[in-house]
C-alpha cells in the first residue's frame, strides 16, 4: 500500500512540474546524474529484485581418494554428457581410463561405458551436490567426490608446499607426494591429486599436483 502511494506521489509530482520541466534528474549514490525525458516515462514501478543464484552442476572434474583402498578415482563430466573415468590403483602401481556418457533424471545420476566385448553401467543416486563435494550412493556404498579446482599446485622432488593458517591437508596418494606435519611433500616426479579443508569456506576440495625435478 505505501508503495502504491508512493507512486502515485511520484505521477503527481511530474505531472505538476511537466509544464515547467520536461525531464527528471536522477542522482546516483556513485554520484552519477542522468536525465530521463519525461515524454518517454509511461509508468513507474518500485520491485524487489534479488540476487541471482547460481546452479550448482556436475560439469568439471571430481575426485574421490583413499590412503588405506589404496586408489583414487578422478572423473570428470563434459557438457556433452560425455564423461571419463581415471582410476589410479597407487598401492598396485598401475591406473585404468573408461569412456562413456552420462545422464541425469533427478536425483537418479547414470554413467554407461562400452567398449569391445563389454558394456558397463552405473545407477548412481545422487545423495548431495554443492560447489565442492558430490555425494552418491552406489551399489558399492557411500562416495563423496570433491571438486577439483582450476588452480594447478607445482612442486619439486624433496620439495614441500604448507597450507595456509587453518587449512590441512586430508589426501594424498604416498607415492607422487605424501603428507608430513601438515605439509605436502614431493616423493616423485609425475601428476596426482590431493583433497584439502579450506577454512574460509569450510570446505573440502581437490587439487591437482605436478611434481618436478
Amino acid at each position: 500500500m505505501k508503495r502504491t502511494i508512493l507512486v502515485a506521489c511520484c505521477l503527481l509530482g511530474v505531472s505538476i512540474v511537466s509544464s515547467a520541466q520536461n525531464q527528471i534528474r536522477i542522482h546516483y549514490k556513485g554520484g552519477t546524474v542522468s536525465d530521463i525525458p519525461i515524454e518517454e516515462i509511461d509508468s513507474v514501478t518500485f520491485v524487489q529484485k534479488d540476487t541471482p543464484v547460481e546452479e550448482v552442476t556436475l560439469i568439471g572434474s571430481w575426485l574421490w581418494g583413499n590412503q588405506e583402498q589404496g586408489y583414487y578415482e578422478l572423473i570428470a563430466f563434459n557438457e556433452d554428457h560425455t564423461y571419463t573415468g581415471y582410476d589410479n590403483y597407487f598401492a598396485y602401481g598401475f591406473d585404468t581410463m573408461t569412456y562413456g556418457w552420462w545422464a541425469q533424471i533427478g536425483a537418479m545420476l547414470t554413467l554407461q561405458s562400452n567398449g569391445f566385448g563389454y558394456q558397463r553401467r552405473y545407477n548412481w543416486y545422487v545423495t548431495e551436490l554443492a560447489e565442492n563435494a558430490l555425494g552418491v550412493m552406489t551399489k558399492m556404498g557411500p562416495f563423496t567426490y570433491y571438486k577439483v579446482q582450476p588452480e594447478l599446485l607445482h612442486l619439486q622432488v624433496n620439495g614441500t608446499l604448507e597450507c595456509e593458517e587453518g587449512d590441512s591437508l586430508v589426501f594424498a596418494d604416498g607415492v607422487i607426494a605424501t603428507i608430513q606435519d601438515n605439509k605436502l611433500v614431493g616423493l616423485a616426479l609425475g601428476e596426482t591429486y590431493i583433497q584439502k579443508y579450506i577454512a574460509d569456506s569450510k570446505c573440502i576440495v581437490a587439487y591437482k599436483v605436478v611434481v618436478t625435478i
